[in-house]
C-alpha cells in the first residue's frame, strides 16, 4: 500500500498537505476511586464526579452525564490500550511528532482516557509535571509523582495552570462540540513558543487500487455515525479537514500536518503494516460495537438492523481481497515565541 506522494508506511512527506476533500440496566452508580485520594487542588471531588453509571450492559461516566457516547469499563480499557500500542508503533516508539525540545516542563494530556499516554510522557521527562484531564476517574492510583490526574470538562472555562509547553489530544477533537474554544483556551495556556499536537482519525475509508465496494458496510458504518453524533451531541467527525486553517486563524505558526494510511485489516503484505492492520482491525470492530450499544440505540435505530451492520462490519473487515485504510492525522502548532 503505497499512494503517490507517500512513504512505505503511508506518511505524508510534505509535513503539510492540503484538507481531505437493548437492554438498559438502570443507573447503578459506582467508583473506582479511592475516597481518601479526592482532593485536589481543584477543590473535593463529590460522588457525581467520581461514579460511574451503568446502561445498556456498559459502563460509563457520571460527570457531566451523557456528555460522551463511550463507555469507560473494562472493555474500552482494552480497546484504548491497544490503540495506544497501535499509535506507538505506527510512530515507531515515539508518543508524539511536536518538536518540543529535550526539557519540557508541564505537559497536559486533554481527554487523557486511561491515562497511559500521560504516564509515559511522566516516564519520559522525569523533571516534567504532566497533568492528564477526562471526564471519567479511570485512571490508576499508583502514577508516576510527576503526573496529576484530574476530573473536568474540557470544554469548560479553563481553570488549570498556565504556561504549559505542550498540549496534547489523541481521538478527542472529533468528539467536541466547540473545538475553536477549546484551541482558543490552549492558546491562551501555552507559554510562548509551546506546543499543541492533536492525533485523530478522519472517518473516511479508502482504497488506493479499487477493491473497496461501493455497498462495504465499515463506510456506511461511518457515514451513519456521523448523522448521529453530529445529531444527538453536536459532534462533527469531519472537523480535522479544517482543523490547520482554525489553528491558524486563532494565531498558532508553524501549523503541520501528516497524515498517515493506516490499514483496516490484515490484508498489507509488509509485515509491519499487516500487524498495525490487525491491531485496527480490533480497536475499529470493539469502536463499532461501543457505538451500537448506546449512540445507535439512543438515536432510535431498530436493534435488528443494529445487528445486521454489526455483522456486516466484522465480516467486511476480516475479507482480505478489500484493501482499505484509514486517514489518522497528526497535526501540530506553535503559539508564537514571545
Amino acid at each position: 500500500m503505497q499512494a503517490a506522494g507517500t512513504s512505505a508506511t503511508g506518511m505524508e512527506e510534505n509535513g503539510v498537505i492540503e484538507p481531505l476533500p437493548d437492554e438498559e440496566f438502570g443507573t447503578e452508580v459506582t467508583s473506582d476511586y479511592d475516597p481518601s485520594d479526592t482532593e485536589t487542588t481543584f477543590g473535593s471531588l463529590t460522588s457525581s464526579v467520581t461514579g460511574h453509571v451503568w446502561e445498556y450492559g456498559r459502563r460509563y461516566h457520571a460527570f457531566r452525564y451523557g456528555r460522551y457516547p463511550l463507555p469507560n469499563d473494562d472493555e474500552e480499557y482494552k480497546r484504548e490500550s491497544l490503540r495506544h500500542a497501535m499509535l506507538k508503533e505506527l510512530l515507531r516508539g515515539k508518543l508524539y511528532l511536536a518538536p518540543i525540545g529535550d526539557n519540557p516542563q508541564k505537559i497536559i494530556d486533554l481527554g487523557t482516557g486511561f491515562g497511559e499516554w500521560a504516564m509515559e510522557m511522566g516516564e519520559l521527562f522525569t523533571g516534567a509535571k504532566v497533568t492528564g484531564v477526562d471526564l471519567s476517574p479511570i485512571q490508576p492510583l499508583w502514577v508516576p509523582s510527576n503526573v496529576e490526574f484530574i476530573v473536568d470538562d474540557i470544554e469548560d472555562e479553563w481553570v488549570h495552570e498556565q504556561d504549559y509547553d505542550f498540549a496534547h489530544f489523541r481521538f478527542v477533537n472529533t468528539v467536541l462540540k466547540n473545538n475553536e474554544l477549546v484551541l482558543h483556551n490552549i492558546l491562551q495556556n501555552l507559554r510562548p513558543g509551546g506546543w499543541v499536537e492533536i492525533q485523530d482519525i478522519y472517518p473516511r475509508i479508502s482504497s488506493d487500487d479499487n477493491t473497496l465496494p461501493e455497498d462495504y458496510p465499515p463506510a456506511k458504518f461511518y457515514s451513519l455515525l456521523q448523522g448521529v453524533l453530529k445529531d444527538q451531541y453536536g459532534f462533527d467527525l469531519k472537523v480535522l479537514e479544517s482543523l490547520p486553517d482554525h489553528l491558524q486563524r486563532l494565531g498558532y505558526v508553524n501549523v503541520q500536518r501528516k497524515v498517515f494510511h493506516m490499514p483496516l485489516g490484515e490484508w498489507p503484505k509488509d509485515r509491519h503494516l499487516r500487524m498495525l492492520g490487525g491491531c485496527f482491525q480490533e480497536v475499529f470492530l470493539d469502536f463499532v460495537a461501543a457505538m451500537a450499544a448506546r449512540p445507535l440505540v439512543e438515536a432510535g435505530f431498530d436493534k435488528a438492523d443494529i445487528e445486521e451492520l454489526v455483522v456486516g462490519v466484522k465480516n467486511a473487515v476480516g475479507n482480505r481481497r478489500i484493501h482499505a485504510y484509514v486517514p489518522i492525522h497528526f497535526v501540530w502548532a506553535q503559539k508564537p515565541p514571545a
